[in-house]
């Protein structure tokens, strides 16, 4: 009798977390449209369609799990967006995994509205489109263990606009796995083979191409985030009647890590590209092996949580409100002290017009803000005021070719000249501004 009952217990067990999660959604905009069910004594299969009504309600829903906000003006991209949901399991409790399909079935009504009047053809292709699960995210959620995995489904697509434009896009093999909860997962790895997008119209053809990207986020605990992304290869063409453009990526690396566990907040970002190509019929530069690495430390818990509230606003009363607010904060944080180091900015070499090799620079810098309880006053009474709160030391090394480039390009940087120092290959600048005095290489400016 008890494992006959089984399947009615698992199907129960469901159905109470896919309702909570209903209710909660349901809260915040999104509204079952359409639901039904067709079930079996071994399995189950749902079908949803849910409709946003209140972009707003949905746009902070999402807000309030995302460490980047969603700008304002995307509540308007997402009112009306009709979204469809199959989901299927087994009605044995934790015998297998939860599978979702998910995938948007028309856009916004004023962005279709827009697309219709604008080519009747086009907007009738892209309802099709959709409506066939043209874009699709296929999900496998085990309810217990919130382990997940799932992938985006290829896309091919080519189409021709009324005016003659082509349309080509391209999205291969996109697959993702995690653990945690969907909309706000513990720990997220995605890779991407290939994104390519092309536009060609009569007068310009624009392609983009994005090659193997990969990325992982990770909460260690609720006070430490680390979040990494590779990417080998993004490339954008501009093919214009007045003017073509190419700008070629290779060998991208960024991470990103934040921890709030002790006293203060610790910020750490480091980057590195291996070579960066910028081509056009005015210029045909080509930069090699660049660093950057910079940590932020002693930064005020309390203070910097609050300029995360400010710039996650998106809805205010005015622009000047907000610039204010976020003024406000940002003095705030400053006036707890910080220290900002940059363990390492630099770029191997320059290559123009693909024979003069210019080499290339280091930066290395300290900046320390001291705590001042009455910054914001000596602010409003005079910036000069906060100079004696700034303790700051730059090493920079420029090479020599480099240096006499941009002293050709900006004259008045010959200026620096009288304060330089020089080595076998390289100009040198030890700056300092300490206790007000500015200094460069042990002589005060003047």
């Amino acid at each position: 009798m008890i494992a006959a009952a089984l399947p009615i217990i698992g199907n129960k067990l469901v159905e109470n977390s896919l309702d909570d999660r209903l209710t909660t959604l349901s809260s915040y905009g999104l509204e079952v449209n359409k639901a039904e069910t067709d079930s079996s004594y071994l399995s189950t299969k749902k079908h949803f369609e849910f409709l946003l009504k209140d972009s707003e309600k949905f746009v902070a829903y999402l807000n309030k799990y995302s460490d980047q906000q969603i700008p304002p003006y995307v509540n308007a991209m997402f009112d009306g967006v009709l979204i469809g949901a199959d989901i299927e399991y087994c009605n044995f409790p934790l015998s297998k995994d939860l599978t979702v399909d998910i995938y948007p079935l028309t856009l916004s009504k004023s962005m279709m509205n827009s697309i219709k009047e604008d080519d009747l053809k086009f907007h009738d292709y892209l309802e099709k489109f959709l409506h066939s699960k043209g874009v699709l995210y296929h999900i496998n959620y085990n309810i217990v263990s919130e382990d997940f995995d799932g992938y985006i489904k290829d896309i091919k697509e080519n189409y021709t606009l009324k005016d003659a434009t082509v349309i080509s896009l391209e999205l291969l093999n996109a697959t993702f796995e995690g653990n945690g909860e969907l909309i706000a997962p513990d720990s997220l790895n995605s890779n991407i083979d290939k994104i390519n997008l092309e536009v060609d119209s009569a007068k310009t053809k624009l392609t983009f191409v994005l090659d193997e990207f990969s990325s992982s986020s990770v909460f260690e605990s609720q006070s430490t985030y680390i979040t990494g992304a590779d990417l080998k290869s993004l490339r954008l063409i501009v093919d214009a009647a007045t003017e073509n453009l190419l700008f070629d990526a290779n060998a991208l690396k960024f991470n990103f890590s934040s921890n709030t566990q002790g006293e203060k907040a610790e910020l750490n970002a480091r980057s590195s590209l291996k070579d960066l190509s910028i081509k056009s019929d005015k210029i045909d530069i080509v930069m090699k092996d660049f660093i950057y690495d910079i940590a932020v430390n002693g930064l005020d818990k309390d203070s910097l949580e609050e300029l995360r509230v400010v710039t996650s606003k998106t809805k205010v009363s005015s622009a000047s409100i907000l610039q204010k607010d976020m003024q406000n904060a940002v003095v705030k944080l400053m006036s707890h002290g910080l220290e900002l180091d940059t363990v390492k900015l630099s770029l191997e070499d320059v290559i123009l017009d693909q024979t003069q090799s210019l080499k290339g620079f280091d930066v290395q810098s300290k900046l320390k803000i001291k705590e001042d309880k009455d910054l914001a006053q000596k602010i409003t009474l005079s910036p000069l005021l906060v100079a004696n709160n700034l303790d700051m030391t730059i090493n920079i090394k420029l090479s020599k070719k480099l240096y006499a480039k941009l002293n050709s390009g900006v004259p008045m940087s010959s200026m620096a000249s009288a304060y330089a120092k020089e080595d076998a290959e390289n100009v040198l600048f030890d700056i300092t501004f300490i206790n007000g005095e500015f200094k460069v290489n042990g002589k005060a400016l003047r």
